[in-house]
């Protein structure tokens, strides 16, 4: 009972993932396996809004697609998310949410060097999250700040922009508003000369 409670709440995590849908998944539809897995709300099935059947029959999926090693590794990161209190739930939140609203290159940037990251012999991770997190507050804001601004060029280069761009582009602008300004005078001059004819 126990393992099948928890299966469940494997898959109700893996339903939160946001999936758009119109309409709901009738139970008859499920494979077998699927069924087994959400077994707990077959009775309740119908009442389910549409949106959240279509999550939990692409949690189903995925579940019934992963490995033995995959299925434990889900098992541990639904266990320390239940641990998390909700400050720390809401942080977690808030950085998929920022990661997603991001560029589809940052994102990969993103990916490529958490797995650079997670690729490294351990003693490399635990020393730099050690040095990392040892950091006193003045030099971690000083980091924070010089990866920020690394981010900013990559973003100007992403685009198009550099900041020297900007700037040249900034005083284009502000020469042809000063001409824009002078012409105009001129006019005005011109005009205010012919009427004292």
């Amino acid at each position: 009972m126990k393992t099948r409670l928890f299966t469940f709440l494997l898959l109700y995590f893996f339903s939160l993932v946001a999936v758009p849908a119109e309409e709901g998944v009738a139970w008859d539809s499920l494979s077998s396996e699927q069924q087994t897995l959400l077994n707990d709300v077959k009775d309740s099935w119908d009442q389910i809004p549409a949106q959240r059947q279509q999550r939990l029959h692409k949690g189903a999926n995925r579940w019934g697609q992963m490995t033995d090693g995959q299925r434990n590794q889900a098992k541990l990161r639904l266990k320390r998310w239940k641990s998390m209190d909700a400050d720390q739930k809401q942080k977690i939140r808030d950085r998929f949410q920022r990661f997603n609203d991001l560029m589809p290159g940052q994102q990969e940037r993103i990916r490529n060097r958490q797995q650079w990251f997670n690729n490294l012999p351990d003693d490399k991770r635990k020393e730099l999250r050690e040095r990392f997190e040892n950091m006193p507050p003045e030099e971690r804001k000083a980091s924070r700040e010089k990866l920020e601004a690394k981010r900013q060029q990559r973003r100007d280069s992403e685009t198009g922009t550099t900041s020297r761009k900007r700037q040249e582009s900034s005083r284009r602008s502000q020469n042809r508003s000063t001409d824009q300004r002078r012409e105009s005078g001129k006019t005005s001059q011109n005009r205010s000369t012919r009427q004292r004819r």
